[in-house]
């Protein structure tokens, strides 16, 4: 697979980057709503020690989600030096 290379500006880069980190944020927001908890790595771990019935498929969501925002934030760091 090959990849393809842009130019856009950095002001550009940086807020898309900021938006798809709201959205990102949001989306964890609303899991952690749903099952009553305050921490990523608790819902996981709870979700992993079984103690929140059917929650598995929202743990590896916010696996996920949580993995993205991480890179992303990252990214955004890099771009703002």
């Amino acid at each position: 697979m090959s990849m393809t290379q842009v130019s856009i500006d950095k002001d550009l880069a940086i807020d898309l980057i900021e938006t798809k980190l709201r959205e990102i944020k949001s989306q964890i927001a609303e899991i952690l709503k749903k099952w009553d908890q305050d921490s990523v790595t608790t819902m996981i771990r709870l979700s992993r020690e079984g103690k929140l019935p059917e929650s598995e498929m929202d743990a590896i969501s916010l696996t996920n989600l949580n993995d993205k925002m991480v890179e992303l934030e990252s990214l955004a760091q890099d771009l703002e030096e």
